[in-house]
């Protein structure tokens, strides 16, 4: 093992160190509970996951939620983020959200999905900070920039309301958004997420937008005074592309003299 303070432990290693093995079952430490994470983790191909030195020796977790916890991971040589259910949560397994992520990945949405059990997902290791810290930290005369990321990030959601696919928790886009290097934004996290007749995917953006914790820098940077609530009543009663159109219009985000069928 590498004195790094990233460094990867092999599963076979991971195995005879109890204090690490029993981090696979968040947050209790129960160890049937972790030997059976271990194992799904090799039948699905891990090689080793990574661990870190500071403030104490301990496995490497990119993120923690109530559902589940991220972990950094090597598969196949590739870096890659797995989610192991938490021994708390309340539901049982994890494979309706992989399901949902299949079905976000056929529309090239969301952390690619490589593998999953019962219990683990595999997917795509995304590297960003979360769309809070972003906003938090872009310089009001990078309006380019915001432009360019609330197009992306709306554009995605319309692709899920075209295909009925509701995130179901992007009303706090915070915690369900990272924005990459090359600023294109990843929308994660689809474990609330569900076929529906009436997905809220674009509504659930746009009220992030006009009413969120950066609502005042945004609209400011964006020049919106005022955005007309009809607007997207309109877009919940009738989700056309033209309607769709028109929520980007408002937000200033393609120009007000574009043609809507452009």
């Amino acid at each position: 093992m590498a004195s790094q303070e990233d460094s990867e432990m092999s599963l076979e290693e991971l195995s005879s160190n109890q204090e690490l093995l029993i981090q696979l079952a968040y947050p209790s430490g129960m160890i049937n509970y972790a030997t059976m994470i271990l194992r799904e983790l090799g039948e699905m191909g891990v090689d080793s996951v990574y661990i870190v030195q500071e403030p104490k020796l301990s496995l490497k977790f990119i993120g923690k939620g109530y559902r589940g916890v991220v972990l950094k991971a090597r598969w196949k040589n590739k870096i890659v983020a797995g989610k192991i259910l938490r021994v708390d949560s309340k539901i049982p397994t994890l494979v309706r959200e992989a399901e949902m992520m299949k079905i976000a990945n056929s529309i090239s949405i969301g952390p690619v999905l490589f593998d999953y059990s019962d219990h683990v997902i595999l997917m795509e290791y995304i590297q960003g900070i979360d769309l809070d810290r972003w906003l938090n930290n872009i310089s009001r005369d990078e309006i380019y920039l915001l432009k360019e990321v609330l197009e992306s990030i709306l554009t995605q959601t319309r692709r899920l309301d075209c295909i009925s696919l509701d995130h179901g928790e992007l009303s706090n886009a915070r915690r369900h958004i990272v924005v990459r290097k090359d600023l294109h934004p990843i929308i994660l996290d689809f474990g609330k997420a569900r076929i529906s007749r009436k997905p809220k995917n674009v509504t659930s953006i746009v009220s992030y937008i006009i009413h969120g914790p950066h609502h005042h820098k945004i609209l400011s940077m964006l020049k919106v005074k005022d955005f007309p609530i009809l607007v997207l009543k309109n877009y919940k009663e009738n989700p056309c592309e033209e309607n769709f159109k028109k929520i980007l219009k408002e937000l200033n985000l393609i120009s007000k003299n574009a043609s809507l069928n452009d």
